[in-house]
């Protein structure tokens, strides 16, 4: 005879129930998952808050993993696919990055981060007119730079315009402003 108290297995019915024409209603997309599920905006936020503590930290499988799944249950946040897309830019997914910045500035067009994030991926691609006009599109939507993202942005292009002065100083025939 054991001295471990006996554990009860857990219930488990054979057959969820699921209300027919709430079912259909995440199928329609009429409502999302996370509605679905009953979870709260301000749960959801409090597991993106873990997600971008674990990006912050290094910790990018995490934060992937956490991102990944509050798109799934809530697509149309524009906050969620934005932190998918910095998690995906810091792995070197860019298309995947660009896609994320994309779909999120479909849902709101003046998202300062998803503006800044796509900007870049631009620039990283070569793309820079669109790069140009993604980080000055982000810093028209926040003036004040009150956001470290359009802080990033504004030194972006001061940086950019240098060397495009540098350049053209130096080119043959230039004449430099003193």
């Amino acid at each position: 005879m054991s001295s471990k108290p006996e554990r009860a297995e857990p219930q488990v019915p054979d057959e969820v129930q699921v209300p027919k024409d709430l079912a259909e209603q995440v199928i329609r997309g009429d409502i999302q998952l996370s509605q679905f599920l009953g979870l709260s905006r301000e749960r959801l936020y409090e597991y993106a808050a873990a997600g971008h503590g674990m990006l912050q930290a290094g910790r990018t499988r995490l934060a992937l993993d956490i991102f990944e799944g509050l798109v799934a249950a809530a697509p149309k946040d524009p906050v969620f696919l934005t932190q998918l897309g910095a998690t995906y830019l810091t792995l070197e997914r860019l298309d995947d990055a660009f896609g994320a910045y994309d779909r999120a500035l479909k849902l709101l067009g003046t998202h300062v981060d998803a503006l800044v994030g796509r900007g870049e991926v631009h620039l990283r691609r070569g793309n820079i007119p669109e790069g140009l006009r993604d980080l000055s599109r982000a810093i028209e939507c926040d003036p004040g730079l009150e956001k470290r993202s359009t802080q990033r942005a504004r030194s972006t292009l001061l940086g950019l315009k240098k060397q495009a002065d540098q350049i053209k100083a130096a080119r043959p025939g230039s004449t430099s402003r003193k």
